[in-house]
């Protein structure tokens, strides 16, 4: 009985000395979420801009390599170039030979294009090539006009997406610049001091835009550096942080204390 006793309570106390290194890391999926979401804020506001297309007789739609072509009904109005990544382009349409729709016949079928041996120029579709560019253009800024608003959301929630993705690898290629040298920038030079290394995080800070997207990766930045950096036997000195935002003035200054944020 007491043998079993000892036993049982020494398991219990190798169970407890194991390293909490040695254990597997907890399944956390926020990052994941976080992601997933994005995405799908992205796809939501591209299809908000399809619509506005569409309502706007931009309906005949055609994809091709990076981008979604929408054409309208009446040639001479143009195409609506649509790329993934949030770029818009009014062109006007090529010229084209079809078979038109006919009273007897459906667009493009024998019957449609037996019209065209009878008259030719009945087939032909200019595209609006013939259109003077004063004219064009106009159709070209009553739809960007149209479709700003749209896009404008579309290219917010990508640069969100992309925010979400920097931060969450950015403390990973931190530590690995902190610890091993190794840069930011793919191509440039390892950084052999700790100095450097200072420099370079602190370079890479201030090369980020004033926007509230540059604003989170700065924020980043500065958390991975009150967090490892300052605890380090390499710390940021306050005469090195000084001379620093001596030099930038575009944006608030490199600051090692928390941000307060202020909930309206």
């Amino acid at each position: 009985m007491y043998l079993w006793l000892a036993l049982w309570v020494a398991m219990a106390w190798a169970v407890d000395d194991v390293e909490p290194e040695s254990q597997p890391p907890p399944d956390d999926g926020a990052a994941v979420e976080v992601i997933v979401f994005g995405n799908l804020q992205v796809e939501q506001a591209k299809q908000e801009v399809y619509t506005d297309l569409r309502e706007s007789g931009y309906t005949e739609q055609v994809r091709k390599d990076d981008h979604t072509i929408f054409r309208h009904l009446d040639p001479y109005k143009g195409e609506v170039h649509v790329y993934d990544d949030g770029w818009v382009r009014v062109k006007r349409q090529k010229f084209k030979f079809e078979g038109r729709a006919m009273p007897w016949a459906e667009k493009n079928t024998p019957f449609a294009w037996a019209g065209c041996v009878i008259w030719l120029p009945l087939c032909v579709r200019p595209g609006g090539q013939t259109m003077s560019k004063r004219r064009f253009r106009g159709y070209e800024t009553r739809i960007v006009d149209e479709v700003q608003p749209e896009v404008g959301e579309w290219g917010e929630r990508i640069a969100d997406l992309s925010t979400d993705e920097k931060v969450q690898e950015l403390p990973f290629k931190l530590e690995l610049l902190w610890n091993e040298g190794r840069p930011l920038n793919d191509g440039d030079p390892l950084l052999v001091s700790y100095a450097d290394r200072r420099q370079a995080i602190l370079t890479y800070w201030g090369a980020r835009t004033d926007t509230q997207w540059g604003e989170a990766v700065r924020s980043a930045v500065e958390s991975f550096c009150r967090g490892v950096i300052q605890g380090s036997e390499h710390p940021f000195t306050d005469e090195e942080i000084a001379s620093f935002n001596a030099q930038f003035t575009l944006h608030r200054p490199f600051t090692l204390e928390r941000q307060r944020v202020v909930i309206p």
